[in-house]
C-alpha cells in the first residue's frame, strides 16, 4: 500500500509553524537591537507589512511590550532596558520543567527529544540564575511520576505521525487493524478525533466508517496506516475528556451499565482514598465493608481491575458480569489444581 503521507501537506499546520518561527525571530531581532521596520521585517520573512502589524499585535497581547517609534520608523521594546536574557523561572516553574522531563521520557523518544531541545533553549534564553538552577536540577532525580513508560515507541512512530497529520489536515486515514481480541486483520477508514496515552500505551479515538461509530484503536494494533484524500470534520459538540468519562479507562463505546462491587473491611480503606471514576458512589456498611457503585459503558476493564483486589472484592451486579467472573474463577481454580 503506497504511503501518501508525504504528498499530503497541512497548509494550516505549516502556516502556524511559520508564524511561530517568525514571532520568535522578531523577538530575537528586537532583543539584539536590530533595526526593525515594517518593510524590513516583511522582506526578511517573505510576507506583507499587514502581516507584520498583526504579528506585533500578537506579541503585545502575549505580554511583550513593543512600541513603534514614528520618528525612527522602527519597532523597539517599550522598556529600553528589557532583554529576553533577563527571563528567570521561579521555583514552581522549574519544578514543572523537571517533572516534564520524566513525562516526556515516558511518552516516547520524540517527546524526549523535544524536551531536550526545550532545555537547551531555556539554558540559552534565560538569565544566569535560571541557567544555574536548570543545570543542577537536570542532574538530580527529585521527583518520580507514576506514569507507565512506553516501550519501543519506534514501532508505532509511523502510526502516531500519520494520525497526527490526519487530525491536522482533517484527512481520514486508511488503516489495517488487528484487534487484540479477535486477532483478525481488517481494513478500516477512520477519522481521528484525538490521541490518548494510558498505562504505557498510545490510543486513537476515531470515528470508524466500518462500525459507524466512535471507537478506540491501540496504535500497536495498527499494522499499516496511510492518509486519504477524503476530508472530515470533528463534530463541534465532541469533547475528548467528556467522551472518556463513561468508560473505566479507554473503552467508552456501548450503553452505560451500573456495576456494583463489595469490598470487605480489610481493603475498603484503600478504595475510599481515591476517586477512581467520576460516577462512583460509596456506601458504608456496618461491618466496615463498602458497596461501590459506578456507571461504565463497558464492563471488561472494570472486571480486570477488580481482580487486583481479589479475594477482597466481590462483583454483585450486573448478573451477567458476576456470571462471567464466576467462570473465570473456575478456570483459574482448575489451573491451580493441576499444579
Amino acid at each position: 500500500m503506497p504511503n501518501k503521507s508525504k504528498k499530503i501537506k497541512s497548509k494550516r499546520f505549516a502556516d502556524r509553524t511559520n508564524k511561530l518561527h517568525r514571532l520568535i525571530s522578531i523577538l530575537r531581532k528586537l532583543d539584539i537591537r536590530d533595526r526593525c521596520t515594517p518593510k524590513s521585517l516583511a522582506e526578511a520573512y517573505g510576507t506583507t507589512e499587514r502581516t507584520i502589524y498583526r504579528d506585533i499585535d500578537d506579541l503585545n497581547s502575549a505580554g511583550f511590550g513593543i512600541r513603534f517609534d514614528k520618528e525612527a520608523n522602527i519597532y523597539t521594546f517599550a522598556d529600553p532596558d528589557f532583554t529576553l536574557r533577563d527571563l528567570n523561572l521561579n521555583e514552581d516553574e522549574l519544578t514543572v520543567l523537571l517533572i516534564g522531563r520524566q513525562v516526556a521520557q515516558n511518552l516516547g523518544s520524540p517527546f524526549d527529544r523535544v524536551y531536550q531541545t526545550l532545555i537547551k533553549k531555556v539554558r540559552k534564553d534565560t538569565g544566569r540564575k535560571t541557567q544555574e538552577a536548570v543545570k543542577k536540577l537536570n542532574g538530580a532525580q527529585r521527583f518520580w511520576i507514576g506514569l507507565d513508560p512506553i516501550e519501543g515507541f519506534e514501532s508505532i512512530e509511523h502510526q502516531y505521525n500519520i494520525l497526527n497529520q490526519a487530525m491536522d489536515g482533517k484527512h481520514t486515514a486508511e488503516i489495517v487493524y488487528k484487534a487484540m481480541s479477535s486477532q483478525k486483520e481488517e481494513k478500516r477508514t477512520i477519522a481521528p478525533y484525538g490521541l490518548i496515552f494510558s498505562k504505557g500505551m498510545w490510543y486513537a479515538v476515531a470515528y470508524c466508517s466500518l462500525r459507524k461509530g466512535i471507537r478506540s484503536f491501540a496504535l500497536d494494533c495498527i499494522k499499516d496506516a496511510v492518509l486519504t484524500d477524503e476530508f472530515y470534520e470533528i463534530p463541534p459538540e465532541f469533547n475528548l475528556k467528556e467522551y472518556l468519562k463513561p468508560g473505566w479507562q479507554i473503552i467508552s463505546s456501548g450503553k452505560p451499565v451500573e456495576v456494583i462491587l463489595r469490598f470487605n473491611k480489610d481493603i475498603a480503606r484503600w478504595i475510599r482514598r481515591r476517586k477512581w471514576h467520576p460516577t462512583q458512589i460509596i456506601e458504608e456498611q456496618r461491618d466496615g465493608s463498602i458497596i461501590y457503585k459506578v456507571r461504565v459503558s463497558d464492563t471488561s476493564e472494570i472486571k480486570w481491575w477488580s481482580y487486583n483486589w481479589a479475594p477482597n472484592c466481590e462483583i454483585l451486579s450486573p448478573p451477567e458480569l458476576r456470571k462471567e467472573v464466576t467462570e473465570d474463577i473456575k478456570k483459574l481454580a482448575k489451573i491451580y489444581e493441576k499444579s
